[in-house]
């Protein structure tokens, strides 16, 4: 267990780590420490199980976006498990699973390729403009945050213009994200995916 209390189960040197029913204001704070603190340990990969989340609101997925920033710089592969749509709908609007990869069932994240294979695989130059391209992604969704912080002040002059600007880095996210699903899609069989059904 974690200090917060969430069970790791350490799967070779990949960290899987169950979150709770619930993440919100009320413990996304303990939840980014506890990930970056994984992370920190050198975890080749970070498997966060959402299986049992029914909700996340937004500092939820701000803590998730937290852990990959950190996973970026320090060598993790963070991989997140989230069967529930109405999870996986918030993530989207946040840009999560453009960022990161996202699973069905804890068995498939596990059994995903290694971090690295692809490099080896000979993956190089389409591996690195996916990264300059994921941290675009990742610029842009901390300008939405704060575009949306801006939204919700109290002066009403300037809402309409940022509410165009906000629909513009969503609008951009969206486009970036699609082309990162197309261009890895194509060279992958279709029996080579993700291990869904993996036992």
């Amino acid at each position: 267990m974690l200090q917060g209390g969430y069970p790791v189960e350490w799967v070779g040197r990949q960290a899987v780590v169950s979150l709770p029913g619930h993440i919100d204001l009320s413990n996304a704070g303990p939840i980014a420490e506890e990930l970056l603190a994984l992370i920190n340990r050198g975890a080749d990969a970070l498997i966060v199980d959402m299986t049992a989340t029914a909700s996340c609101d937004e500092v939820g997925a701000e803590a998730l976006v937290r852990a990959y920033r950190r996973a970026v710089a320090g060598g993790t592969q963070l991989r997140l498990v989230v069967p529930a749509p109405v999870v996986r709908r918030a993530l989207t609007l946040k840009g999560l699973d453009g960022l990161v990869s996202v699973y069905p069932s804890r068995a498939a994240a596990i059994a995903a390729e290694a971090p690295g294979a692809q490099d080896a695989a000979g993956a190089g130059p389409s591996h690195f403009g996916q990264d300059q391209l994921d941290r675009i992604v990742d610029n842009l969704y901390h300008a939405g945050l704060s575009l949306q912080a801006a939204l919700d002040s109290p002066h009403q002059a300037d809402r309409p213009l940022i509410a165009r600007a906000l629909q513009y880095v969503d609008d951009t996210i969206r486009e970036i994200r699609n082309h990162l699903f197309t261009a890895d899609r194509p060279e992958v069989p279709p029996d080579c995916g993700p291990p869904d059904g993996a036992q």
